[in-house]
């Protein structure tokens, strides 16, 4: 039944993709606030989408905490899905991406509209370039969003925190405000499968700007280690409960 219902969010997925993403692409080509509306119509297609196809429940807590205008978000990154149900609840994200998501049709038109692309490999060049274009999101009253921990983890993996998001904390000079998810139990890495569950993003009080990089990297896993085990403890609860004895989701790592 899983994989049954993981294959109908497959097709839901990528038929709401093409058709919304090539219906708007004239006018979002020229205009980043027209992409924005066409980005959150479709993510909010992917929320019904995976309530009712796959029954996964999307929470989102401690809203309050979000920048009412430009700031840094540093967010747990578990699953794809963290990159698109924020965008429901962030007025004007600039998230950092890897220039190769460019290069896929008809997404990449969308994640140059609303992404700062960075090159893995590019060294103090592509720091630059990065920071270059955070400032200027940051100027027009962007929320630059950051995976501090570079790459998709699993749930049960601590918070290891990578340069990029001091260099850029320390550079841009705002609070910090840390996002902890537990998405990886129900949508994991790039897998297929989408099991059942409770989905949470929980936005957590902001750190403020100045500190040192040590102390910085200490203050965010304070925050989005605990954050995230609890999270991850709430929603196997929650898959535990309604789960047959089949489909019961047993904890990785």
């Amino acid at each position: 039944m899983t994989f049954i219902r993981s294959l109908l969010y497959a097709v839901w997925f990528y038929v709401t993709l093409v058709v919304i993403g090539l219906i708007c692409m004239p006018i979002c080509m020229f205009s980043r606030g027209a992409a924005m509306s066409a980005i959150r119509f479709w993510c909010g297609l992917q929320r019904i989408g995976l309530r009712v196809l796959c029954g996964i429940r999307t929470e989102f807590r401690g809203l309050e905490h979000l920048p009412k205008g430009s700031g840094l978000i540093a967010m747990k990154h578990q699953s794809t899905y963290d990159t698109i149900a924020p965008f429901l609840v962030i007025r004007n994200p600039g998230y950092i991406l890897k220039k190769e998501l460019l290069k896929i049709p008809v997404f990449g038109v969308y994640a140059s509209r609303v992404g700062i692309p960075i090159d893995r490999e590019g060294g103090a060049k592509t720091m630059k370039l990065m920071l270059a274009a955070a400032k200027a999101g940051l100027a027009s009253g962007q929320q630059i969003v950051i995976f501090p921990e570079g790459t998709r983890q699993l749930p049960d993996t601590p918070t290891d925190i990578k340069p990029g998001v001091v260099f850029i904390y320390n550079e841009l000079k705002v609070p910090c405000v840390p996002i902890a998810l537990n998405t990886g139990l129900c949508w994991q890495g790039s897998g297929f499968l989408r099991q059942p569950g409770h989905v949470i993003f929980e936005v957590l009080k902001p750190i403020e700007p100045g500190l040192t990089r040590r102390e910085l990297t200490q203050r965010l896993k304070d925050a989005l280690d605990p954050a995230t085990e609890r999270l991850v403890a709430e929603g196997r609860a929650a898959q535990g409960k309604h789960a047959t004895p089949r489909e019961v989701v047993k904890p990785t790592g």
